[in-house]
């Protein structure tokens, strides 16, 4: 039998407010706090030159 995931509540992107299933930590630079951010906004972000990745959170998650 296989693992059902669980359905957490859908999180806002920081930056535009957009809900999406699939959201991303990352911050501009290492004195900057972290942010949940949306795919377009993780575009934007990705240009600094000190961005930092902090992972992946998704709506669906395994058990």
């Amino acid at each position: 039998m296989g693992k059902k995931a669980r359905l957490r509540p859908p999180k806002p992107c920081d930056s535009c407010g957009v809900e999406d299933d699939t959201q991303f930590r990352v911050r501009r630079s290492d004195k900057e706090d972290w942010r949940i951010v949306c795919k377009a906004c993780q575009a934007l972000v990705k240009s600094h030159e000190d961005y930092m990745y902090g992972g992946t959170w998704k709506r669906k998650k395994r058990n």
